[in-house]
């Protein structure tokens, strides 16, 4: 169990890289957009701001999108649950935002999330994010 919670509160981390309805520029905002959705429980707009490197063929994308799609609504559903708890997210803040190349279209962001009842949710561990054809996503590693 503690190890399951470990792995949410990563994945939540990276969520809060791409999270809010209309995404601000900069992986902040990818961020925001990101764990917002996890939140609000919409599996969909998780699911489409995630970055999944490119196959070699559209068949083996689409089976690997489905079946990360399967597995995240498990964690989207107890990210709900959690800010359903705490009387919904008041904001989401990022803490750190580092820069891992050059051209800085990668980076890792760390962020805390403020619910409605005063508490906080703060993610141990940077959720990595890409620049992929001007959009920030969260980067899905296999």
């Amino acid at each position: 169990m503690k190890l399951f919670v470990k792995f949410f509160s990563v994945f939540l981390l990276a969520l809060m890289i791409t999270a809010c309805s209309s995404q601000e520029d900069g992986p902040e905002g990818a961020a925001k957009e990101f764990m917002s959705a996890m939140y609000k429980g919409d599996l969909d707009k998780v699911t489409s701001l995630l970055y999944f490197p490119e196959e070699k063929n559209s068949s083996d994308m689409m089976l690997m999108e489905g079946m990360v799609k399967s597995k995240m609504k498990m964690a989207v559903d107890q990210a709900a649950e959690l800010g359903k708890k705490h009387g919904g997210v008041d904001k989401i803040e990022c803490t750190l935002v580092n820069y891992t190349n050059e051209e800085k279209t990668e980076a890792k962001v760390l962020a805390t999330t403020y619910f409605k009842d005063g508490t906080k949710d703060e993610v141990h561990g940077a959720t990595t994010v890409i620049k992929v054809n001007g959009k920030w996503l969260v980067a899905f590693k296999i």
